[in-house]
């Protein structure tokens, strides 16, 4: 299918969360690229996802491909790594037919990449809930990536991955991911994806869209900075300056996760 130029791939309009608390209150976003999400643990990057795949509810809109999620029906573009969207089959093996057979899943692909990431014969014939948190990861990533969906969103695809298969989850990501959120906590993998966007969420709130390329050159300082490629309120009257080229502050790739970005203050 064709898409217009204009076609917006994914639009948040007052985005609104409520649990015990507001989690989000009237977001306005829109992504149509490949985009990283980057937030602390518990900002609310696993709800986005949830709430766009329509699996919990919220208030607002949100259009996939300009398609209200609500009014969302027999649509194939869209995947997720989400470990509820694979509860369906006893074994691997099983997942892997009903998604042949559903959403036109590429077995081959899917096989090669479980072989290229070596874990294929310890993963194939096992359910998934009896695999360690990183094949899990590797295998629902694998998934995802084989249906060669229009519109991909992969939560924190690098945790409880040693290093080697880190970069390989990235070289799949460059490869295989056409558009979409890619969420993480993690900062030192930026690198490899310099031409996507980049958001930053935290404290309901997103902010963006930066290229990753400015922001791996960015050093976080506090305060209201005059050219800062971005500004962020960490906390009531508080807020942080993203500054490329400064001679101040900490560099944002140093910090390893964004979870420390509370400490630059």
């Amino acid at each position: 299918m064709s898409r217009s130029k204009d076609r917006v791939m994914l639009e948040y309009k007052d985005f609104t969360i409520t649990f015990e608390s507001v989690l989000f209150q009237g977001v306005n976003l829109r992504i149509n690229s490949k985009s990283i999400m980057l937030g602390p643990n518990g900002s609310g990057k696993t709800t986005i996802i949830k709430a766009t795949c329509g699996l919990i509810p919220y208030e607002g809109h949100i259009y996939v491909d300009g398609i209200e999620v609500r009014k969302v029906r027999n649509y194939l573009g869209l995947s997720t790594n989400l470990e509820e969207v694979y509860s369906i089959g006893r074994k691997v093996k099983d997942i892997v037919y009903l998604f042949e057979e559903i959403k036109d899943l590429d077995a081959d692909m899917f096989n090669i990449l479980l072989k290229e990431a070596r874990i294929f014969e310890q993963v194939i014939n096992k359910p998934l809930y009896k695999l360690s948190a990183g094949q899990s990861s590797i295998v629902r990533l694998a998934l995802t990536l084989s249906t060669n969906p229009k519109i991909a969103l992969v939560d924190e695809p690098f945790e409880n991955l040693d290093p080697a298969r880190r970069v390989l989850i990235a070289k799949w990501l460059k490869e295989y991911f056409n558009e979409g959120i890619v969420t993480t906590h993690e900062l030192d993998l930026l690198r490899e994806f310099k031409d996507w966007d980049s958001f930053i969420l935290i404290n309901g709130k997103i902010y963006g869209p930066v290229s990753v390329a400015d922001l791996i050159e960015a050093n976080v300082v506090e305060g209201k900075v005059e050219n800062a490629i971005l500004t962020i309120e960490l906390q009531e009257g508080k807020t942080l300056s993203f500054i490329k080229n400064a001679q101040i502050g900490a560099k944002l790739t140093h910090l390893g996760s964004i979870d420390r970005i509370y400490g630059v203050m």
